[in-house]
């Protein structure tokens, strides 16, 4: 095993990486022209119980074919309306067990969060110099449950979970920082992709928040239909949220009848439109 190098260190090669050079394949990188330069992350849209209570997980949708030494970014909620309460790694490189058999008092300190009054803080990040220990697969990264305030959302509406650069000690990231540094202490950056989501308040115990809104976006459109469709024919699986508000017949299946009712609800809307009279 390779000597380590401070933490601290390597977050400072990475920000003033990015600083000079956004991506990969702009630096003098030797594994440029054999990797993906994109960091893919993603939150989950999700849906509270008729309490308030939900889970939200956060994936990694794409790594570089180096993989990832240290990734560090925030979700920004509204404190009024989300509380966090717990954080759980569902990704385990053994990165964590390796640095405490360096050092014990290293354990734990792969993987770290801060909730603050706006953010859910997350840093991972490895000394380690092994690729072997880092991050690499396209997986579910870590979850986080929380509590809605019933006061503040109303059933069937949604607050966002962005994904934002850290607010670290008063100062503020200008970008998510992702990358790695190699034996030398080169540390190279990688741009990122990021892709907020949400959490749901139902309107019923099905856990459903708009029969017929499949993608989750508030709205009923010909998306949901073609969505839906795909999703009796077993081409698209969907997330259970969007299962619940898929289940417009209240039957407990998806059939082709929940893609008529929501076609049917469509050209009703239409219809309603057409038949209002323009305004002079």
């Amino acid at each position: 095993m390779k000597a380590q190098k401070a933490v601290s260190g390597l977050f400072a090669g990475l920000i003033a990486s990015a600083a000079v050079c956004p991506m990969c394949s702009i630096c003098q990188c030797a594994y440029a022209e054999d990797i993906s330069e994109i960091a893919a992350i993603s939150v989950e849209q999700t849906v509270a119980d008729t309490e308030g209570n939900f889970t939200a997980r956060v994936y990694l949708d794409e790594l570089p074919k180096t993989g990832l030494s240290a990734v560090d970014f925030a979700i920004a909620c509204d404190p009024a309306a989300v509380s966090i309460s717990n954080v759980t790694l569902l990704y385990d490189t053994g990165a964590d067990d390796a640095e405490a058999a360096v050092n014990p008092t290293l354990k734990g300190t792969v993987f770290t969060y801060e909730v603050t009054g706006e953010e859910l803080q997350i840093r991972w990040a490895t000394a380690l110099v092994e690729p072997e220990y880092w991050l690499s697969e396209a997986r579910a990264f870590f979850a986080f449950s929380g509590k809605l305030n019933t006061d503040a959302v109303s059933p069937g509406s949604c607050t966002a979970l962005r994904i934002v650069p850290a607010n670290r000690e008063g100062v503020e990231y200008s970008a998510v920082v992702a990358g790695y540094m190699d034996e030398q202490g080169q540390a190279y950056t990688c741009e990122t992709r990021l892709t907020d989501g949400a959490v749901w308040m139902p309107i019923d115990e099905t856990g459903a928040t708009k029969y017929g809104d499949i993608n989750l976006d508030g709205r009923i459109t010909l998306s949901d239909a073609v969505l839906l469709q795909r999703a009796v024919t077993e081409e698209q699986a969907l997330c259970a949220a969007a299962y619940a508000n898929a289940d417009c017949e209240h039957d407990g299946m998806l059939t082709i009848t929940d893609v008529t009712l929501i076609l049917r609800t469509l050209l009703e809307e239409e219809d309603a439109d057409a038949a209002v009279p323009a305004a002079d």
